[in-house]
């Protein structure tokens, strides 16, 4: 059986792993959606690719904020597109003074670097992936344990 699957939300918060894919079985001609969540800490190797989302988050608002941390991503169908949301913030243990979100059009917004966000986009996705589908391993012998809700 082969079933796409369409990453739709990855989220990282308190260095937790959130996603929610859309799959569809042509087979049976059935769609649905999981989350996925994971109460162990996120692997280094998928906080530096939502790092990558960063310069996405810098061209878009022309600025550079010292120690801004993307927490991920959302895609929403738009038609023959998708609006792309960046999620980013500075936090600390205690506050979040700076929370934000930038948003791509990819069917009206002329954004120069769309095919590197595509890219990146794609690296992240992949990282997620290797939790969901062979619990991704830290360099101690330790799993990381998916439930689907």
């Amino acid at each position: 059986m082969i079933t796409e699957k369409k990453f739709m939300l990855i989220s990282i918060r308190d260095n937790k792993l959130k996603v929610k894919v859309d799959q569809y079985n042509p087979e049976n001609n059935d769609a649905f959606q999981n989350t996925y969540m994971n109460d162990a800490p996120i692997h280094e190797e998928l906080g530096l690719a939502m790092q990558n989302l960063l310069f996405h988050v810098e061209q878009l608002t022309h600025s550079k904020i010292p120690g801004l941390y993307v927490d991920g991503f959302y895609r929403q169908p738009s038609g023959n597109s998708e609006i792309i949301n960046i999620y980013a913030g500075l936090r600390t243990d205690t506050t979040c003074p700076i929370n934000l979100a930038v948003r791509v059009n990819t069917g009206k917004d002329t954004y120069e670097w769309l095919e590197r966000l595509m890219d990146d986009l794609s690296f992240c996705e992949r990282e997620a992936l290797l939790y969901i589908t062979e619990g991704k391993r830290f360099e101690s012998d330790s799993f990381i344990n998916i439930q689907a809700n």
